[in-house]
């Protein structure tokens, strides 16, 4: 701990140390280049005097990030290099990345715009609008890949909000036009799935519910659950770019790839008024020493829009995990496998051990009754195999084991 807090005087005063064109904040831009949409974040201030700028962009029909690196700045005008897509063989160790085009741009009205022209085999106008800046970071940007950092670390996680205000390159980025499959569901419930056609794979929304029982909350975190796992698919395709890594461009991250995303499912299994539950399964790889396989199941109260955990179901739960007795409800009505393959392959997993752990809880909806599933969720890569459901019945029968507020949302 005091580590850390020498850790963060030392980078404070060495922030507070900095001249004042460097704590520019960075800065976001939309516009067009030729006739096509852009949307650009450059390290600093475009409007203002100082160092060289840098920068990344996308073009809003695609989402990847493009590396541009700084180059010349001189007063209101600057040039920028956009990198080449460069794969681990022609971008290996100390070979510079291909450049594929040049920007001249020049500020107007005090940064508010900037225009100028792109240029690769041919010459394309750029014209851009000044959107908003967002917060300095700890230790400022003044590289392509620390702008990619920032997204990163910023938006990891899933619970982290992509708003204007925290980054209103990532959000301009998300906010495109989605495609709805047909509604689905009960006649007291429906949803629909909706896909962004740049990444391809489809997530839940609520579309409307009986008694006009409100579904702004839960839509907003299955948005923001979609907009995290968009997020990861275009910054995986970006690795395709030298400038977006520390050192040359990684074999099986260098190819444009959405990292799996493309492939991943998710089905709703229940949803009324008061509770939804669906699932989430993919293999994703965007570099490291395997890929991440998982399944996992999800339980919301939809009036508030919080996923519920198992202590939020269940009344004997320890720290988040079972209690003796609802293990002992689980083992106890849980199938055992009679072959001799799905015996062996249930000891060599451990299975009652892994109920200790990594016990999960779902709901199916069969017409009007509500079924409760147990599964094994979180398990690590190693073991992603073992993950099974356990066992599925009548929630009515689990009664016992609710809490009184999961209770009343099981009510009709």
């Amino acid at each position: 701990m005091i580590r850390h807090v020498v850790k963060q005087a030392v980078l404070l005063g060495a922030l507070l140390a900095l001249p004042a064109t460097a704590l520019a904040e960075p800065v976001t831009y939309a516009g067009k280049l030729g006739n096509i949409d852009i949307v650009v974040e450059f390290t600093g201030d475009p409007g203002s005097s100082g160092d060289a700028l840098a920068a990344r962009y996308f073009y809003r029909s695609k989402g990847v990030d493009i590396p541009l690196q700084a180059k010349a700045r001189k007063g209101g005008a600057f040039e920028l290099a956009e990198e080449e897509a460069c794969d681990a063989k022609k971008c290996g160790e100390g070979q510079a990345p291909p450049i594929g085009a040049v920007w001249k741009l020049s500020s107007a009205d005090k940064g508010k715009t900037l225009e100028g022209t792109w240029t690769a085999k041919k010459s394309l106008p750029l014209k851009l609008t000044r959107i908003a800046s967002r917060a300095q970071t700890e230790t400022p940007a003044t590289t392509p890949r620390d702008l990619y950092d920032f997204t990163d670390m910023t938006f990891s996680g899933e619970d982290a909000p992509i708003t204007m205000k925290a980054s209103p390159y990532d959000y301009l980025k998300l906010d495109f036009a989605t495609k709805a499959d047909a509604k689905a569901g009960w006649p007291d419930a429906a949803y629909d799935y909706v896909t962004d056609p740049r990444t391809k794979f489809a997530r839940p929304r609520i579309v409307d519910l009986a008694g006009s029982a409100p579904i702004e909350a839960a839509n907003a975190v299955l948005q923001n659950r979609h907009w995290h796992d968009n997020l990861s698919a275009l910054s995986c395709a970006a690795l395709q770019y030298a400038g977006f890594h520390d050192g040359p461009p990684i074999e099986g991250m260098d190819d444009g790839s959405l990292g799996g995303y493309e492939d991943t499912t998710s089905q709703v299994t229940s949803l009324t008024p008061k509770l939804m539950s669906w699932w989430e399964a993919g293999s994703l790889y965007c570099g490291g020493a395997h890929p991440d396989n998982y399944s996992n199941a999800y339980v919301m109260d939809v009036r508030r829009g919080a996923l519920l955990t198992l202590q939020d179901m269940f009344s004997d739960t320890v720290d988040g995990k079972p209690g003796a007795s609802l293990l002992a409800f689980v083992k106890e009505r849980r199938k055992k496998p009679s072959d001799q393959t799905e015996v062996d392959a249930e000891a060599e997993c451990g299975t009652d051990d892994l109920i200790n752990d990594y016990l999960g809880a779902s709901l199916k909806r069969d017409g009007d009754r509500q079924m409760l599933v147990f599964g094994l969720q979180g398990l690590p890569n190693v073991i992603q195999a073992c993950g099974d459901d356990l066992v599925e019945m009548p929630a009515s029968d689990a009664k016992a084991l609710f809490t009184p507020e999961f209770a009343k949302l099981l009510e009709p």
